[in-house]
């Protein structure tokens, strides 16, 4: 599961096990309390571009604003304890209101959500932050310092970091998406299209996509391929690039299409892809088609 889909499945249910299960900080989860949700405090708004700051200089993470962690037997700090605010959508609003000033550069796709105890009314937020390709990003908001994030907390980056971070490759960032053509006596046909949202050529592109709930009857497409005689009888395509380039401008390529028949018309059709392209990680994703009723 990826850092946006545990952002977005958060939940009361989820925050009360963090302090039963006394859940673990770790590289990607921090818990923090301050004074009021209307960040009056100095200090807390020095705490929030400190931890924003570390996770988009490391690989990204989510903040608990309203859990108290303390160090276990194992000195390994881990959620004690809820400590509500009166008023989570008020400290949503502050956040938001803050997010381009706590850090240079702003960091695109920072967000903050309340989640609401609807027992007492209070709550506590979540932020998520998101991993980037730029960088480094330095806290402000009375910090004026680069941190990063290391284990279970954040350190003040050193010289040596700083040096590796502005020298840091930029790399592509490649997104697939699916459209429904048509639709023809039982058989819909589907336009196979990707983007390269980053900041680098993709070169040797290619991916992996698993259907499920289908039957593949055709694939048009230069590099695009059935091949599900290769994957046990599963309904599987492919597709790679050997030799042309995806240039980072976000505009969408058209690879081709593929016609599918649904096995069972009322269920989802869904797409597990595996996309790859050199000087960037293998991302896993997935696409869910609805009904045709």
């Amino acid at each position: 599961m990826t850092l946006a889909e545990t952002f977005d499945q958060l939940d009361w249910a989820t925050i009360a096990s963090y302090v039963e299960l006394k859940q673990e900080e770790h590289l990607h989860l921090d818990f923090k309390t301050l004074k009021n949700a209307e960040l009056t405090s100095g200090d807390d708004r020095r705490n929030i571009a400190r931890c924003i700051s570390g996770f988009a200089n490391s690989s990204g993470g989510i903040i608990i604003w309203g859990i108290d962690a303390r160090k276990n037997s194992d000195g390994i700090d881990c959620a004690t304890a809820i400590v509500e605010l009166r008023k989570p959508a008020i400290l949503v609003s502050r956040l938001n209101a803050l997010s381009g000033d706590a850090t240079s550069p702003i960091i695109d796709g920072l967000r903050h959500k309340p989640i609401d105890n609807s027992t007492s009314g209070g709550g506590v937020v979540a932020t998520l932050v998101p991993e980037t390709d730029g960088g480094p990003y330095m806290a402000l908001l009375g910090e004026q310092r680069y941190y990063k994030r290391s284990g279970d907390s954040f350190y003040q980056m050193e010289h040596f970091d700083l040096e590796d971070m502005f020298g840091r490759r930029q790399k592509p960032n490649l997104e697939i998406i699916i459209e429904r053509l048509k639709v023809e006596n039982g058989l819909e046909d589907y336009s196979i299209l990707v983007s390269n949202n980053g900041r680098a050529v993709a070169r040797h592109a290619g991916f992996l996509m698993t259907l499920q709930n289908v039957e593949i009857k055709y694939v048009n497409g230069a590099g695009l391929n059935n091949l599900s005689h290769i994957n046990a009888g599963r309904s599987v395509v492919g597709w790679n690039n050997a030799i042309g380039v995806i240039h980072p401008n976000g505009i969408r390529v058209n690879l081709g299409s593929i016609g599918v028949s649904r096995i069972a018309p009322e269920k989802r059709i869904r797409a597990e892809v595996t996309l790859y392209c050199e000087g960037a990680r293998v991302v896993k994703t997935a696409i869910e088609i609805e009904p045709l009723v």
